[in-house]
């Protein structure tokens, strides 16, 4: 999904916030936890001013049983902690009733009631009261923050009066708001600060590289393979960059296979183009030397009874008419004759100009042109040829056509993944080729008839059953043979067994 903002706008954006919210969340914690300090210094000494004064109380009140004389002293001994803001009360023990001896401040009517004083007496350890705001972030109108002490006199271990002190705290927090306010201006100057020299550092090692690469990829889109972007930079701009120039050569390798291959395909057509039309041809006057071979054994053996019965009664009639007659009738005979001649002349094959060659020179041909038109994609093609074979003679295209045909073939029989095996050998008087398969093999009713023309065991319109009989008859032109061996569940062998060339033995 995308977004409205570039990447740029986000990483500012981020940044901005996350340096922002980092700075402030340090300066304010450390703002609090000096707050806290400052408060429990002020209270510890507060509590241990509280403890002598109360202690130099007690001894005063249990020594001067008037309160009138003792409020000079009091008011003496108190003067270092009347000033200011404190509010002090001491209240003298008498007739079982505590009296007010000195109440100094601007909040005397914040005094406990002489009920909890009074009640005092029975506590022997000093009470202290804290009350400060623990919010984190106060700056508008806070409560008063105070420190308490309400503490028990005591002379020479009896009862004696009542000392209650409420220091003001609002200083601490005043101090700490003051503080918070310079820490918004520092934090704004250094966050500035680093997020100008941050930006300038993302612009030089990140944004410029990546407008680089972005713009180096939409010339390798255009078609552009000799682009190369700069490799200089942090380690991982600097392995992003390679890694791009990595693959436009592997893009440039790819297309240059590519065109190769192309090219390869392209040659391979042209060639099995003109196989194919060789093949048809082939198969084409295949199927006029069958028709004109079943003409010739239908027609000549009554021809040849009519021609007999005619050269027997010109033999026994005298000269005149009705021998001539014969003879004309011989005539046309005999031109029926050449005609079916002619017909079968006609559908025998051109003769080619035939060739010392090595077979395995032209079955690995076969391979290769078929292996470059994707033929044996869906099979594993074994090729457990020799590297050399004695020669034979016969028309090397004639040679290769059978080989394709054969390959075709086993390759149509295989299933997927099945195993295709190409060998050959030689004895002292043949050579031969194989092509083994692992198809269903042919059951063995059907194997007298599949170099008959049009037989096939292919589905309708996948073949017309000419391809064995034209390879049959190509191979017998030479004086060869095919010997087929097949196991149903197993698979065929096709085997090619020419003669072989002894004048000029190739190996």
């Amino acid at each position: 999904m995308t977004t409205r903002f570039g990447l740029r706008t986000e990483i500012i954006l981020h940044i901005t916030l996350l340096l922002g919210a980092a700075l402030l969340f340090g300066g304010f914690l450390m703002l609090k936890l000096t707050e806290r300090e400052l408060v429990d210094q002020r209270v510890t000494s507060l509590s241990s001013a509280a403890e002598v004064v109360g202690s130099a109380l007690g001894d005063m009140l249990g020594a001067e049983p008037e309160s009138s004389m003792l409020q000079p002293h009091i008011a003496r001994l108190l003067q270092p902690l009347s000033s200011g803001m404190t509010t002090v009360g001491v209240w003298k023990w008498s007739a079982n009733t505590l009296t007010p001896v000195h109440l100094h401040g601007p909040e005397i009517a914040a005094f406990d009631s002489k009920q909890q004083l009074t009640s005092m007496r029975y506590i022997p350890e000093p009470q202290f009261v804290l009350s400060y705001s623990n919010a984190w972030l106060s700056l508008g109108r806070t409560a008063s923050s105070y420190y308490k002490v309400t503490m028990p006199l005591y002379s020479k271990g009896s009862f004696v009066g009542v000392l209650q002190m409420r220091f003001p705290l609002d200083g601490v927090g005043h101090r700490v708001r003051t503080s918070f306010k310079i820490l918004l201006v520092y934090v704004f100057l250094y966050g500035t600060v680093l997020f100008v020299f941050g930006l300038y550092q993302l612009n030089r090692n990140v944004l410029r590289p990546i407008c680089s690469l972005m713009a180096s990829t939409r010339q390798v889109a255009d078609g552009n393979l000799d682009e190369k972007v700069s490799e200089a930079g942090p380690t991982e701009i600097s392995s992003l960059a390679t890694s791009f120039n990595l693959m436009v050569d592997a893009l440039r390798s790819s297309r240059q296979r590519a065109d190769e291959h192309i090219l390869s395909l392209q040659k391979a057509n042209r060639e099995l183009k003109q196989t194919r039309d060789e093949l048809l041809l082939s198969e084409k006057m295949a199927s006029i030397g069958h028709l004109a071979a079943g003409m010739a054994h239908e027609i000549g053996n009554p021809l040849a009874a009519v021609v007999g019965y005619l050269g027997l009664l010109k033999s026994e009639l005298p000269d005149g008419r009705q021998r001539d007659i014969v003879g004309h009738a011989d005539k046309e005979l005999q031109r029926i004759d050449q005609l079916v001649r002619d017909v079968l002349d006609y559908a025998k094959p051109v003769s080619d100009q035939e060739e010392n060659l090595d077979p395995v020179q032209v079955a690995r041909q076969a391979i290769a042109m078929l292996d470059r038109q994707g033929l044996f994609e869906t099979v594993i093609l074994t090729d457990d040829l020799p590297g050399q074979l004695p020669d034979v003679r016969m028309v090397p295209h004639r040679l290769l056509q059978v080989c394709v045909n054969l390959l075709v073939n086993a390759r149509d029989a295989s299933p997927s993944m099945a195993k295709i095996k190409v060998s050959g050998g030689a004895d002292d008087t043949n050579v031969w080729l194989a092509i083994a398969d692992e198809g269903p093999g042919i059951p063995e009713t059907n194997l007298r008839y599949i170099f008959d023309p049009f037989y096939t065991t292919k589905a309708p319109g996948k073949g017309r059953g000419l391809g064995l009989s034209v390879c049959h008859r190509v191979v017998d032109e030479v004086g060869g043979a095919i010997e087929v061996q097949s196991k149903v569940g197993t698979g065929s062998v096709f085997k090619v067994v020419l003669k072989r060339e002894t004048d000029n033995d190739a190996g």
